[in-house]
């Protein structure tokens, strides 16, 4: 399942994500609080979204964006429950206010799933793909072990959300892939970290059913702070 959410901001900061994540919070709260503390207060818990950010006619000026058009936030969840409890949350938002930025909701609709029956699927980035190693050093498409820890994530996440992991392993194509460096204050304590990530086109093998999920989900690490969030070409 997918949600276009269409927001109107005169200002917008270069380093949104923890603002959209504090949205995509709240939002969970207005509809149901026990629903969000079972996914953001428990250690077993997945958080099973991804979303790509995107900001149409802006000035770029330092941190900020002077925002002349809007800013529109791409939401995916193969759960229908998180997917109920976004929707009916975001719609009880008309203002959202996040350490001087003010959000106000204009439009929210539903978008369609393109149909995965196939195992060879073309994907396109809505937020830059992040995989890493064990020691949280990046991984880069063209290496040897990016196969191995795409893999690897991929059937930790299915295993969390579906009780079983990948029917069969993943394989990668990067077609037309750039290099992304990311300024994040990811915690609570505003330290700012660096993700290196890939944005662009490329192409993953694997069982139909296991792309389907992972399309919605999100590829690679951290889908639930606005990385991995992919589109079907």
């Amino acid at each position: 399942m997918r949600l276009h959410v269409k927001l109107f901001t005169e200002r917008f900061p270069l380093q949104y994500r923890m603002m959209i994540v504090s949205l995509i919070k709240e939002a969970l709260k207005v509809s149901d609080e026990a629903y969000f503390h079972k996914i953001y207060h428990s250690n077993q818990a997945n958080r099973p979204f991804s979303f790509g950010v995107y900001v149409h006619g802006y000035e770029l000026d330092g941190a900020v964006f002077h925002v002349k058009g809007y800013v529109g936030i791409n939401i995916a969840s193969p759960d229908p429950e998180f997917m109920l409890h976004f929707y009916n949350g975001i719609m009880g938002i008309e203002e959202f206010k996040y350490k001087g930025f003010i959000l106000k909701r204009m439009k929210v609709q539903m978008r369609s799933n393109p149909l995965i029956d196939r195992d060879y699927v073309y994907f396109k980035t809505l937020s830059p793909l992040l995989v890493q190693d064990k020691n949280n050093k990046p991984v880069h498409p063209y290496e040897d072990s990016f196969k191995e820890e795409l893999n690897y994530i991929s059937d930790a996440v299915l295993q969390g959300f579906r009780g079983y992991g990948l029917m069969q392993p993943l394989e990668f194509t990067a077609k037309n892939m750039k290099k992304v460096v990311i300024k994040e204050n990811i915690h609570s304590d505003d330290k700012t970290l660096f993700f290196t990530g890939y944005q662009g086109v490329f192409a993953l093998k694997g069982h139909p059913e296991d792309l389907k999920v992972l399309s919605e989900f999100g590829i690679g690490f951290r889908s639930s702070q606005g990385f991995g969030a992919v589109e079907v070409m």
